[in-house]
């Protein structure tokens, strides 16, 4: 199912990953003896090690977004006692109002010279 996904929508990477994960997989090591169970353990170890990195690749991103940015802004406002999304809201109507003005003075304007 992940595999079909990934392949859907050209994803060489997630396809690459599985297949590394399915040829290292853990079940992948025939035999019972000690030897054997290390391997195992040892494949099992590599596969939990890429599933991290691959987590904290996937959260740096995260982080990286407008959204995590706009967050983290927000937390620092109220840690300061600022409503930040307030402060914003007060500006867009700001801007909107000063654009209105804007557009009356120009119809105007533009009546004026018969258009």
């Amino acid at each position: 199912m992940q595999a079909k996904a990934a392949f859907d929508q050209g994803d060489s990477e997630t396809l690459q990953r599985l297949l590394d994960e399915d040829q290292t997989s853990s079940d992948a090591m025939p035999g019972e003896d000690i030897g054997a169970e290390l391997v195992r353990i040892i494949r099992q170890i590599a596969q939990v090690k890429r599933h991290i990195t691959s987590i904290e690749n996937d959260l740096a991103a995260l982080r990286a977004t407008e959204m995590a940015r706009l967050e983290q802004d927000v937390a620092l406002a109220d840690h300061q006692g600022r409503d930040l999304l307030a402060e914003l809201a007060a500006n867009l109507a700001e801007q909107v109002t000063r654009a209105r003005k804007e557009y009356e003075v120009l119809s105007e304007e533009a009546k004026k010279r018969g258009r």
